[in-house]
């Protein structure tokens, strides 16, 4: 019988990194979901990255200066997790895994650590032909379900990347306030879905994971061909061994991640680029930890 994805998540976080991370959502890491709950407890003043939906317009217009409404937290936490299941997520990361398994291993390690705290994590993901949706649950056989359900959807004839598409249907269909993460590629979001972005922030707390691109030339490595998958075709040994070639590629890709960092920057979104499977793990401890130092002095 097949270990299962959830099983080897738990395998793969070893105790020391384990402990590290559930304080994050456990105790001080409460923070992470600040303004979720649903009984109103106090005001405080707006800050950078607070949720727009919060504003108290009443109370705001009274002082001349933005208020925001602050809630007791629930004792059970709704998360949604925004899985880019498109052909891209099939090819080969940074560091040689595949984008598929470093996905399926970030969005485990929300799983794990949620029902470690007794909560309840959803899934949206799929194609506009095909969209996938499972409900906010916390047992085994659900988080399972969601892991080898993603798994299965990440195929190279999954067809393009739809980010502006997932982005809506994750708006339209998850009606309750959630920690939200978005699991794509180093491409995407891009900034055309700026907007997109931008709306899902005013009724969820963000995060977004970015899996980084393999080399697409591998000029090192002709004895092995490289296929677009997005677009199926073979890529010369002409253009993958030429310096120009090389240049003007390693130009976009730096312009692209400027731009598209720049974005989730200024709309307060947490964010991280990482190589692949062999690091996911400790990038996504360092990202949960920036969030909590910055949610602790909120």
């Amino acid at each position: 019988m097949a270990t299962s994805l959830l099983t080897r998540v738990k395998a793969r976080v070893d105790l020391h990194t384990s402990n590290r991370a559930r304080g994050l959502i456990q105790g001080r890491g409460r923070s992470l979901f600040k303004g979720s709950g649903e009984d109103f407890d106090d005001l405080k003043y707006y800050q950078p990255g607070d949720k727009i939906s919060d504003i108290d317009w009443k109370a705001t217009a009274r002082s001349g200066e933005p208020l925001i409404r602050q809630f007791n937290e629930e004792r059970v936490r709704h998360l949604s997790i925004v899985v880019d299941t498109s052909a891209a997520m099939a090819a080969t990361a940074a560091d040689g895994s595949s984008k598929r398994d470093a996905m399926i291993m970030a969005a485990g390690m929300v799983c794990f650590l949620a029902q470690k705290n007794g909560d309840l994590v959803g899934m949206v993901a799929g194609q506009e032909n095909r969209p996938i949706q499972l409900p906010s649950r916390s047992s085994d056989g659900h988080l399972e379900l969601l892991l080898r359900t993603a798994q299965q959807a990440t195929t190279t004839a999954a067809g393009a990347a739809n980010t502006s598409w997932l982005l809506e249907r994750a708006f339209r269909v998850t009606t309750r306030s959630t920690l939200m993460t978005i699991i794509t590629d180093e491409a995407h979001p891009s900034v055309e879905d700026f907007t997109l972005l931008r709306r899902l922030k005013t009724r969820h707390d963000l995060i977004v994971i970015r899996i980084a691109d393999a080399d697409p030339l591998q000029g090192a490595a002709l004895d092995h061909d490289v296929i677009d998958v997005d677009s199926p075709r073979e890529i010369g040994a002409m253009a993958r061994t030429s310096k120009r070639v090389a240049h003007d590629v390693a130009a976009y890709r730096q312009a692209r991640n400027e731009g598209i960092e720049e974005m989730l920057d200024r709309l307060h979104i947490s964010h991280m680029l990482t190589q692949g499977e062999s690091t996911v793990v400790d990038d996504m401890v360092s990202l949960l930890r920036s969030r909590e130092y910055r949610h602790g002095r909120s």
